[in-house]
């Protein structure tokens, strides 16, 4: 088993704290869940909105930093001239994803492959345009975990009006946890309580391009970086499928030679994605990420870009694509569902180990033969037949 590169940093218990809206009018509805994570040693800020489009921030500060205003007025407005975030002491770093964009393609001959020479063989719907609706979740105060799910079933945007004309849905799920562990479902990432997990759901969408249509989404990732600071893909392979079946591979984005960095940023996820809500196995495809680009488009207007604009300009900003689909799958149609998990953090990657199991099959495998190798040998050299003349 390779495991994938790691940084030390601490991972240890926090106390979590939601609110809903906070510093928002009583009788308004403002669409923020802000969920404080309390360290013995750090505290962590994490903001999680969909206006302008989906995004979750987190804000990384010493203990006992409180956030003391969130300048709704300004938001409204999308003036960036202020961070619409006070704390009551300037914060170390700060890191988000966006998740910017769902784009789908036309898949011919049903390869789940982007063929960049097929002319209008590919769409895109800025998640910024779609209507989301009220938050639901966002509760719990000394809780283990921390659950907000974000719904869109209609957008602004004419030209991609047709894709919830059957009713359908785009869902965003965020939650952190407590402590380390791993997800009850699968793909069964493993998270720590660093990391904010992120889930993508396309329920029940019609196609723009015909019926041999795929999807697939693009995510910005926004961190605080040195100069000369730039993120790669790290692709690894285990013969460990316990808690993935059918996945032999571990997917991160991380910071190219991290090993001098004292806070790293990542982001981490099984490339593999879901077509029905049980996550049947065998109505698993294949999520495959294409080339790393720049995510020239970060500035726009969400919650994470009203604060990192003021971050600028030391803020890499990544653009991540990924295509959901297999070969000879049928294309999206056929089930109209379609899920993805990542898991984004900072400080130590979670690192898979080889599980119990896969070492006592293995060693049972190994074990007996060489055992009957052993008593073979020996029963030879105790026992030595006489030569036959």
């Amino acid at each position: 088993f390779i495991a994938l590169a790691t940084v030390v940093y601490a991972d240890y218990e926090r106390t979590l704290s939601a609110e809903l809206d906070p510093f928002c009018e009583p009788s308004a509805k403002c669409g923020l869940c802000y969920v404080q994570a309390e360290g013995s040693s750090d505290t962590v800020h994490h903001f999680w909105a969909t206006f302008g489009s989906p995004a979750v921030l987190s804000v990384h500060t010493r203990p006992g930093v409180r956030l003391l205003n969130v300048s709704w007025h300004r938001l409204r407005k999308r003036d960036f001239s202020v961070a619409a975030f006070r704390f009551s002491e300037a914060p170390i770093v700060s890191s988000a994803v966006v998740l910017s964009k769902l784009w789908e393609y036309k898949d011919v001959g049903n390869m789940a492959k982007v063929d960049p020479h097929l002319a209008n063989g590919t769409h895109s719907v800025s998640l910024g345009d779609l209507v989301w609706g009220d938050v639901s979740g966002c509760e719990g105060n000394g809780s283990d975990v921390v659950v907000a799910t974000f719904t869109a079933n209609s957008s602004t945007s004419k030209d991609d009006a047709v894709y919830f004309s059957k009713d359908g849905t785009v869902q965003v799920t965020v939650r952190v946890q407590s402590a380390s562990g791993r997800q009850d479902q699968l793909p069964h990432l493993l998270y720590t309580s660093n990391s904010t997990q992120l889930e993508v759901s396309l329920l029940g969408l019609a196609t723009k391009l015909g019926d041999d249509s795929q999807f697939g989404l693009e995510l910005t990732a926004l961190d605080e970086s040195p100069a000369n600071w730039t993120l790669t893909v790290d692709q690894r392979s285990s013969f460990d499928d316990e808690y993935t079946p059918g996945v032999f591979t571990n997917v991160a984005v991380v910071p190219r030679g991290n090993a001098s960095l004292t806070l790293p940023t990542y982001l981490h996820w099984k490339p593999v994605s879901y077509r029905d809500a049980r996550r049947t196995v065998t109505l698993s495809v294949d999520a495959n990420n294409q080339n790393l680009t720049s995510g020239a488009g970060w500035w726009r207007f969400n919650a994470a870009t009203a604060w990192m604009a003021h971050r600028a300009p030391n803020v890499s900003s990544t653009a991540l694509n990924l295509t959901l689909g297999s070969e000879g799958d049928g294309h999206y149609k056929k089930y109209h569902y379609a899920t993805w998990s990542v898991s984004a953090g900072f400080g130590s990657l979670p690192v898979e180990q080889v599980s119990t199991t896969v070492i006592a099959v293995t060693s049972v495998g190994l074990g007996i033969p060489a055992i009957v190798a052993i008593v073979t040998v020996g029963y030879l050299a105790l026992y030595k037949p006489e030569p036959s003349l």
